[in-house]
């Protein structure tokens, strides 16, 4: 039976910024780590040390985890698991959802036969779990590892306002610090992520603080989920100190999509970006179109439409060159896109794979890597941005407000020595410029110049001097 209690830390505002929200404390098993498994399906069986199991390639199917609890142990933690369903213990197996869990275990000296069923799908061909299973004693309060962040969302009814937080144990939590936000695949869940070992021990390592939003089932990222991630972001950062500097988005399918989307869309947001193996444009004529009726809805959450507003953004895409459910050209035109306008991007094709969970796996730790080192621009030189939905029309401090509500709007803003050039602008009425854009002094008021004489209707102010 789990017993929790909540914890509120102080707010620390990332974003916007969320009221209310809380971390219920875990209890955890402080003992021996599991260190042998057998995994066993109808036709096969394999005994495997703990370390091989995530590497080890397995037919899709219903498998069993099975292994034993020494004798004296009072308490048993499960990790989270791909595709886990049921547990049993010594007896009748039961369903125990989709975060860790931890068991009482009856006292004896006699061993306990543990079994975890797992469905193994066609994207993992392994079995996955987050850490090992660990046999030992019970303890409360548990403020690191994995825990469920609970917070206020307007999606609550489509799953929203629910997110997971990895802390690194021994993490400082009065020192902000860099956080990796992934953004789950189809067919996933804010748990996806949660069971790759590979990303765990990286973020382990590194003191890195892991963030899973929902993606508010197969969403394909669109408004709301997009929402649902930036929301979840504002309120990790009110539980645990964050460096909104040092931010970086990731995921892989529908989630590497969504991290372009997201990360197009908000770029002063985010350090950087990783998308595997998604989509920058969608193709109508596929599955997408029950969620994107139009090419309008897909023009919402192309990334490839938008690739301006990665100027400052540094992108990194990784794509198996077999990928046969988002073929690689889909990485490819927005690594060209990108590349075209001189803009960080790098491209990594990977031989011989597919649309595949183990690519996620190769590269968790390099993701994590990246995720340390990351810096927001802060004040860049230039700013360009497309806004493609009301709402969104704001980057860098810079407010836009649009001629006509209907189609984009766009702005292309550049320092040179003491003066701010208007390069480009579509379907603008008027700009407003922060004090201390584009790396100036607060107290500076350049002149504006309009580079082409059909932008002279467009009004400029910049906010008032403090």
């Amino acid at each position: 039976m789990l017993r929790s209690r909540w914890i509120a830390l102080p707010l620390a505002v990332l974003g916007s910024g969320v009221a209310e929200a809380a971390i219920p404390s875990q209890p955890t098993v402080v003992g021996s780590d599991i260190t042998t498994v057998t995994l066993v399906s109808q036709t096969e069986s394999h005994v495997l040390s703990w370390s091989d199991v995530s590497s080890t390639t397995i037919e899709p199917g219903t498998w069993e985890m099975r292994f034993s609890v020494p004798g004296g142990a009072t308490a048993l933690f499960i990790p989270v698991c791909a595709g886990r369903k049921r547990v049993s213990v010594d007896g009748p197996p039961q369903a125990l959802g989709t975060g860790p869990v931890v068991m009482d275990l009856a006292p004896t000296s006699a061993e306990h036969r543990v079994a975890i069923e797992l469905s193994v799908g066609s994207y993992e061909h392994r079995a996955t779990c987050g850490e090992p299973p660990r046999a030992g004693v019970r303890r409360e309060g548990r403020v690191d590892g994995l825990l469920p962040l609970d917070f206020a969302s307007p999606h609550a009814a489509a799953g929203g306002g629910h997110a997971v937080v990895f802390v690194p144990p021994g993490h400082d939590p009065g020192r902000p610090g860099p956080v990796l936000v992934g953004l789950h695949p189809w067919s996933g869940s804010m748990w996806t992520y949660a069971a790759y070992d590979t990303l765990l021990a990286a973020a382990r390592a590194a003191d890195v603080v892991l963030l899973f939003p929902s993606g508010l089932g197969n969403s394909l990222y669109t408004r709301a989920a997009e929402d649902e991630a930036l929301l979840a972001l504002d309120a990790a950062a009110s539980t645990v100190r964050l460096d909104p500097g040092r931010v970086t988005l990731w995921g892989a399918s529908m989630g590497g999509a969504g991290a372009t989307t997201i990360g197009f869309h908000h770029p002063d947001r985010f350090a950087a970006v990783v998308s595997l193996f998604g989509d920058s444009k969608y193709d109508l004529t596929t599955y997408v179109h029950a969620l994107l009726p139009t090419e309008h809805a897909a023009h919402l959450v192309n990334a490839l439409d938008i690739v301006d507003n990665a100027r400052n953004l540094p992108v990194w895409l990784i794509h198996g060159e077999d990928d046969r459910v988002s073929p690689l050209q889909q990485s490819a035109m927005l690594a060209r896109a990108l590349s075209a306008l001189h803009f960080a991007v790098t491209f990594d094709r990977v031989p011989q794979a597919g649309h595949d969970g183990r690519v996620v796996s190769r590269f968790a730790s390099r993701i994590v890597d990246l995720a340390a080192r990351a810096r927001r621009v802060d004040s860049p030189a230039r700013v360009s941005y497309w806004s493609v939905a009301a709402g969104q029309d704001e980057a860098y401090g810079v407010r836009l407000t649009r001629a006509s509500a209907a189609g984009d709007a766009f702005f292309d803003l550049e320092r040179d020595g003491d003066t701010v050039h208007l390069r480009r602008a579509s379907n603008v009425r008027a700009l407003r410029l922060p004090r201390g854009a584009f790396g100036l002094a607060p107290t500076a008021t350049p002149d504006v110049v309009r580079d082409d004489p059909s932008m002279q209707a467009i009004a400029i102010s910049w906010d008032p001097l403090p």
